[in-house]
Protein backbone atom coordinates (compact mmCIF):
# COMPACT_ATOMS: atom_id res chain seq x y z
CA UNK A 1 0.00 0.00 0.00
CA UNK A 2 1.32 3.35 -1.11
CA UNK A 3 1.72 6.30 1.51
CA UNK A 4 -1.07 8.97 1.23
CA UNK A 5 0.93 12.22 0.58
CA UNK A 6 -0.80 15.35 2.44
CA UNK A 7 -2.93 17.33 0.84
CA UNK A 8 -2.31 20.94 0.05
CA UNK A 9 -4.42 22.25 2.81
CA UNK A 10 -1.99 20.59 5.46
CA UNK A 11 0.81 21.62 3.34
CA UNK A 12 0.05 25.18 3.74
CA UNK A 13 -0.53 25.08 7.58
CA UNK A 14 3.45 24.37 8.30
CA UNK A 15 6.41 25.42 7.31
CA UNK A 16 8.42 22.96 4.83
CA UNK A 17 11.25 22.30 6.55
CA UNK A 18 9.40 20.87 9.42
CA UNK A 19 6.78 18.54 6.82
CA UNK A 20 8.87 15.56 7.29
CA UNK A 21 8.89 15.47 10.59
CA UNK A 22 5.33 14.42 10.60
CA UNK A 23 5.94 11.34 8.45
CA UNK A 24 9.27 10.26 11.00
CA UNK A 25 8.30 6.46 13.21
CA UNK A 26 7.12 7.70 16.10
CA UNK A 27 9.47 5.41 18.28
CA UNK A 28 12.24 7.93 16.59
CA UNK A 29 10.72 11.22 17.44
CA UNK A 30 10.14 9.68 21.11
CA UNK A 31 13.57 9.18 21.51
CA UNK A 32 15.04 11.97 20.09
CA UNK A 33 12.44 13.97 22.60
CA UNK A 34 13.73 12.16 25.37
CA UNK A 35 17.38 13.03 24.63
CA UNK A 36 16.51 16.68 24.17
CA UNK A 37 15.31 16.39 27.89
CA UNK A 38 17.92 14.50 29.15
CA UNK A 39 20.89 16.58 28.29
CA UNK A 40 18.72 20.12 29.50
CA UNK A 41 18.81 18.31 33.00
CA UNK A 42 22.60 17.62 32.84
CA UNK A 43 23.52 20.98 32.08
CA UNK A 44 21.32 22.48 34.63
CA UNK A 45 22.75 19.08 37.39
CA UNK A 46 26.39 20.25 36.16
CA UNK A 47 25.57 23.96 37.57
CA UNK A 48 24.89 22.46 40.77
CA UNK A 49 27.07 19.36 41.61
CA UNK A 50 23.83 17.61 42.40
CA UNK A 51 22.42 15.03 40.67
CA UNK A 52 20.09 12.65 41.04
CA UNK A 53 19.97 8.39 41.81
CA UNK A 54 18.59 5.40 43.19
CA UNK A 55 20.01 4.00 46.33
CA UNK A 56 19.92 0.47 47.37
CA UNK A 57 15.97 0.67 48.39
CA UNK A 58 15.08 2.19 45.43
CA UNK A 59 14.32 5.51 46.61
CA UNK A 60 15.66 8.53 44.84
CA UNK A 61 18.45 10.66 46.34
CA UNK A 62 20.88 13.39 45.33
CA UNK A 63 24.12 12.58 44.29
CA UNK A 64 26.87 15.40 44.91
CA UNK A 65 29.41 14.84 42.21
CA UNK A 66 32.76 16.59 43.21
CA UNK A 67 35.66 17.89 40.89
CA UNK A 68 38.60 15.85 40.90
CA UNK A 69 41.67 18.45 42.17
CA UNK A 70 44.23 19.97 40.09
CA UNK A 71 46.80 17.12 40.73
CA UNK A 72 49.14 19.69 40.97
CA UNK A 73 47.50 21.69 43.32
CA UNK A 74 46.97 17.85 45.68
CA UNK A 75 49.39 18.34 48.75
CA UNK A 76 51.96 15.51 49.16
CA UNK A 77 51.66 12.80 51.66
CA UNK A 78 54.92 13.55 54.10
CA UNK A 79 57.41 10.66 55.31
CA UNK A 80 55.27 10.98 58.46
CA UNK A 81 51.73 10.67 57.11
CA UNK A 82 52.53 7.57 55.45
CA UNK A 83 54.57 5.98 58.14
CA UNK A 84 51.56 6.99 60.77
CA UNK A 85 48.86 5.22 58.25
CA UNK A 86 51.02 1.82 58.02
CA UNK A 87 51.73 2.23 61.94
CA UNK A 88 47.60 2.18 61.84
CA UNK A 89 46.90 -0.39 60.00
CA UNK A 90 49.72 -2.79 61.76
CA UNK A 91 48.00 -1.69 64.97
CA UNK A 92 44.19 -2.54 63.68
CA UNK A 93 45.53 -5.93 62.31
CA UNK A 94 47.21 -6.58 65.90
CA UNK A 95 43.61 -5.74 67.51
CA UNK A 96 41.60 -7.95 65.01
CA UNK A 97 43.77 -10.95 65.37
CA UNK A 98 45.21 -10.86 68.66
CA UNK A 99 43.39 -11.36 72.10
CA UNK A 100 43.63 -8.89 74.78
CA UNK A 101 46.00 -10.51 76.65
CA UNK A 102 48.11 -10.55 74.10
CA UNK A 103 47.56 -7.39 72.88
CA UNK A 104 48.81 -5.91 75.45
CA UNK A 105 51.64 -7.45 76.19
CA UNK A 106 52.88 -6.68 72.61
CA UNK A 107 51.78 -2.67 73.18
CA UNK A 108 54.18 -3.16 76.47
CA UNK A 109 56.96 -4.38 74.41
CA UNK A 110 56.55 -1.89 71.42
CA UNK A 111 59.85 0.53 71.86
CA UNK A 112 58.87 4.34 72.26
CA UNK A 113 59.85 6.62 69.36
CA UNK A 114 62.49 8.72 69.88
CA UNK A 115 62.67 10.76 66.80
CA UNK A 116 61.05 14.59 67.03
CA UNK A 117 61.07 14.65 71.00
CA UNK A 118 61.37 17.77 72.32
CA UNK A 119 64.54 17.79 74.79
CA UNK A 120 67.79 19.83 75.36
CA UNK A 121 70.42 19.64 72.56
CA UNK A 122 74.21 18.77 73.48
CA UNK A 123 76.02 22.05 75.09
CA UNK A 124 78.16 23.64 73.12
CA UNK A 125 81.66 22.89 73.34
CA UNK A 126 82.87 26.86 72.23
CA UNK A 127 80.32 28.86 74.21
CA UNK A 128 82.41 30.21 76.85
CA UNK A 129 80.97 30.79 80.69
CA UNK A 130 81.20 33.44 82.65
CA UNK A 131 82.96 32.50 85.82
CA UNK A 132 80.80 31.17 89.03
CA UNK A 133 81.09 33.20 92.11
CA UNK A 134 82.31 31.02 95.20
CA UNK A 135 80.14 29.40 96.84
CA UNK A 136 79.85 31.04 100.61
CA UNK A 137 80.74 28.30 103.39
CA UNK A 138 78.88 27.71 106.25
CA UNK A 139 79.35 29.40 109.15
CA UNK A 140 80.49 26.75 111.72
CA UNK A 141 83.94 25.71 111.52
CA UNK A 142 83.99 21.48 110.03
CA UNK A 143 85.83 19.55 113.05
CA UNK A 144 89.24 19.19 112.90
CA UNK A 145 91.15 15.70 111.25
CA UNK A 146 88.09 15.10 109.32
CA UNK A 147 89.94 14.58 106.16
CA UNK A 148 91.83 11.34 105.81
CA UNK A 149 95.62 11.00 106.74
CA UNK A 150 98.05 12.89 104.65
CA UNK A 151 95.42 15.17 103.18
CA UNK A 152 94.88 18.85 103.90
CA UNK A 153 98.23 19.72 104.60
CA UNK A 154 99.78 23.24 103.62
CA UNK A 155 103.00 25.08 104.84
CA UNK A 156 103.88 28.58 105.17
CA UNK A 157 107.74 29.50 105.29
CA UNK A 158 108.33 25.78 106.08
CA UNK A 159 105.71 25.27 108.99
CA UNK A 160 103.39 22.74 108.15
CA UNK A 161 99.72 21.79 109.41
CA UNK A 162 96.53 19.94 108.50
CA UNK A 163 92.89 21.11 108.63
CA UNK A 164 90.08 22.60 106.35
CA UNK A 165 89.90 26.41 107.28
CA UNK A 166 93.17 28.53 107.01
CA UNK A 167 93.47 32.15 107.74
CA UNK A 168 96.62 34.17 106.91
CA UNK A 169 97.53 37.20 109.00
CA UNK A 170 100.49 39.40 106.48
CA UNK A 171 102.01 42.27 107.64
CA UNK A 172 101.55 44.94 105.15
CA UNK A 173 103.60 47.94 106.65
CA UNK A 174 106.15 50.14 105.62
CA UNK A 175 108.95 48.35 106.56
CA UNK A 176 108.15 45.23 105.03
CA UNK A 177 109.95 46.93 102.42
CA UNK A 178 113.31 46.59 103.77
CA UNK A 179 115.19 43.99 101.93
CA UNK A 180 112.18 43.21 99.64
CA UNK A 181 110.37 41.07 102.60
CA UNK A 182 106.98 42.00 101.18
CA UNK A 183 108.10 40.56 97.87
CA UNK A 184 109.36 36.50 99.59
CA UNK A 185 106.30 37.28 101.74
CA UNK A 186 103.80 37.12 98.58
CA UNK A 187 105.15 34.43 97.05
CA UNK A 188 105.59 32.04 99.66
CA UNK A 189 101.94 32.65 100.37
CA UNK A 190 101.04 32.75 96.73
CA UNK A 191 102.65 28.81 97.02
CA UNK A 192 100.94 28.23 100.40
CA UNK A 193 97.34 29.10 98.37
CA UNK A 194 98.19 26.59 96.06
CA UNK A 195 98.78 23.40 98.07
CA UNK A 196 95.11 24.21 99.46
CA UNK A 197 92.67 21.64 98.26
CA UNK A 198 89.13 21.88 96.95
CA UNK A 199 87.82 20.51 100.37
CA UNK A 200 89.52 23.47 102.18
CA UNK A 201 88.88 27.21 102.90
CA UNK A 202 91.16 29.95 103.35
CA UNK A 203 91.48 33.87 103.81
CA UNK A 204 93.75 36.26 103.86
CA UNK A 205 94.27 39.13 105.79
CA UNK A 206 96.16 41.68 105.16
CA UNK A 207 97.24 44.55 107.88
CA UNK A 208 99.14 47.93 108.73
CA UNK A 209 97.57 50.61 110.92
CA UNK A 210 94.23 49.37 109.10
CA UNK A 211 92.92 45.60 108.16
CA UNK A 212 92.69 44.78 104.33
CA UNK A 213 90.94 41.46 103.84
CA UNK A 214 90.35 39.89 101.28
CA UNK A 215 86.61 39.68 100.23
CA UNK A 216 84.07 38.91 97.76
CA UNK A 217 80.65 40.18 97.20
CA UNK A 218 80.89 43.10 99.54
CA UNK A 219 81.50 40.90 102.60
CA UNK A 220 85.03 40.93 104.64
CA UNK A 221 84.00 38.14 107.28
CA UNK A 222 84.25 35.48 104.49
CA UNK A 223 86.21 32.68 104.09
CA UNK A 224 86.09 30.63 101.03
CA UNK A 225 86.90 27.05 99.29
CA UNK A 226 89.86 26.82 97.88
CA UNK A 227 88.86 25.98 94.18
CA UNK A 228 90.46 27.35 90.86
CA UNK A 229 88.55 30.62 90.71
CA UNK A 230 88.83 31.20 94.44
CA UNK A 231 92.82 30.60 93.77
CA UNK A 232 93.03 32.84 90.91
CA UNK A 233 91.04 35.65 92.62
CA UNK A 234 93.28 35.19 95.74
CA UNK A 235 96.24 35.58 93.58
CA UNK A 236 94.85 39.23 92.01
CA UNK A 237 94.97 40.20 95.45
CA UNK A 238 97.94 38.96 96.83
CA UNK A 239 99.80 41.00 94.51
CA UNK A 240 97.96 44.32 94.97
CA UNK A 241 98.50 45.51 98.27
CA UNK A 242 101.90 47.08 98.80
CA UNK A 243 104.06 48.09 102.12
CA UNK A 244 102.62 51.28 103.86
CA UNK A 245 101.85 53.07 106.98
CA UNK A 246 102.31 51.86 110.73
CA UNK A 247 101.57 48.53 112.76
CA UNK A 248 98.76 47.60 114.61
CA UNK A 249 98.30 42.96 115.14
CA UNK A 250 95.42 43.05 117.05
CA UNK A 251 92.10 43.87 114.88
CA UNK A 252 93.66 41.45 112.24
CA UNK A 253 94.35 38.87 114.62
CA UNK A 254 90.69 39.57 116.18
CA UNK A 255 89.19 39.26 112.49
CA UNK A 256 90.98 36.21 111.44
CA UNK A 257 89.98 34.73 115.18
CA UNK A 258 86.06 35.20 114.48
CA UNK A 259 86.27 33.16 111.04
CA UNK A 260 87.12 30.36 113.37
CA UNK A 261 89.48 28.51 111.42
CA UNK A 262 91.61 26.06 112.64
CA UNK A 263 95.20 27.17 111.77
CA UNK A 264 96.83 30.76 111.37
CA UNK A 265 99.26 31.85 109.46
CA UNK A 266 100.82 34.78 111.15
CA UNK A 267 103.64 36.85 109.43
CA UNK A 268 105.23 40.50 110.78
CA UNK A 269 108.53 42.22 111.24
CA UNK A 270 107.23 44.16 114.09
CA UNK A 271 110.01 44.49 116.72
CA UNK A 272 109.52 45.33 120.41
CA UNK A 273 108.09 48.87 119.83
CA UNK A 274 105.22 47.07 117.97
CA UNK A 275 105.02 44.57 120.73
CA UNK A 276 101.55 43.14 121.37
CA UNK A 277 100.42 44.66 124.90
CA UNK A 278 100.07 42.10 128.21
CA UNK A 279 96.57 42.90 127.87
CA UNK A 280 95.83 42.83 124.55
CA UNK A 281 97.77 39.29 124.83
CA UNK A 282 95.54 38.14 127.27
CA UNK A 283 92.16 38.90 125.36
CA UNK A 284 93.36 37.31 122.24
CA UNK A 285 94.22 34.30 124.13
CA UNK A 286 90.96 34.02 125.88
CA UNK A 287 88.71 34.72 122.87
CA UNK A 288 90.32 31.96 121.15
CA UNK A 289 90.30 29.32 123.69
CA UNK A 290 92.51 27.01 122.31
CA UNK A 291 90.19 27.08 118.83
CA UNK A 292 93.09 27.78 116.92
CA UNK A 293 96.91 27.45 116.54
CA UNK A 294 98.72 30.44 115.26
CA UNK A 295 101.99 30.03 114.24
CA UNK A 296 103.81 33.24 113.80
CA UNK A 297 106.69 33.74 111.30
CA UNK A 298 109.06 36.84 112.70
CA UNK A 299 111.18 38.28 109.95
CA UNK A 300 114.38 40.06 111.15
CA UNK A 301 117.46 41.25 109.84
CA UNK A 302 120.63 39.10 110.87
CA UNK A 303 120.39 36.00 113.29
CA UNK A 304 118.25 36.12 116.22
CA UNK A 305 119.73 36.47 119.81
CA UNK A 306 118.81 34.31 122.26
CA UNK A 307 117.75 37.28 124.39
CA UNK A 308 115.59 38.20 121.79
CA UNK A 309 113.96 34.95 121.50
CA UNK A 310 112.76 34.89 125.34
CA UNK A 311 111.41 38.79 125.06
CA UNK A 312 109.76 37.97 121.97
CA UNK A 313 105.95 38.15 122.08
CA UNK A 314 105.59 36.55 118.84
CA UNK A 315 107.29 33.17 120.78
CA UNK A 316 104.91 34.01 123.59
CA UNK A 317 101.65 33.84 121.26
CA UNK A 318 102.65 30.55 119.03
CA UNK A 319 103.22 28.73 122.59
CA UNK A 320 100.22 29.98 124.48
CA UNK A 321 97.52 29.16 121.22
CA UNK A 322 98.94 25.53 120.31
CA UNK A 323 101.41 26.84 117.51
CA UNK A 324 104.94 27.10 116.61
CA UNK A 325 107.13 30.50 116.03
CA UNK A 326 110.15 30.31 113.61
CA UNK A 327 112.04 33.50 112.86
CA UNK A 328 113.95 34.32 109.38
CA UNK A 329 116.47 36.49 108.48
CA UNK A 330 115.03 38.23 105.08
CA UNK A 331 118.53 38.42 103.88
CA UNK A 332 118.89 34.83 103.14
CA UNK A 333 115.36 34.57 101.68
CA UNK A 334 116.63 35.52 98.15
CA UNK A 335 118.61 32.26 98.31
CA UNK A 336 115.30 30.14 99.30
Amino acid sequence: MSQKRPNNQFRSRWPEWLLPAFFLPSWLMSLGFHMIVFVGVALIFQNTGVTEGLDDSGRVVDIFVKEAANPEEQPQESDNTQQSNADDSLTKELVDEAPPEELVDSLLDTPLPVDNVFAPGPALADVELPLAEPIRPARPAPPAGGLPPGRGETQFFGTKDKGTRFAFVIDCSGSMQSHNAIHYAKAELKNSISLLEPTQQFQIIYYNQEVYPWHRRGRSDDIYWANETNKRLAYNFVDERGPTGGTDHVPALMMALKLTPEVIYFLTDADQSDRISNRDMARINKFNNGRTRIHCIEFGVGPQLDAELEASFLADLARKNGGSYRYLDVKNLSQR
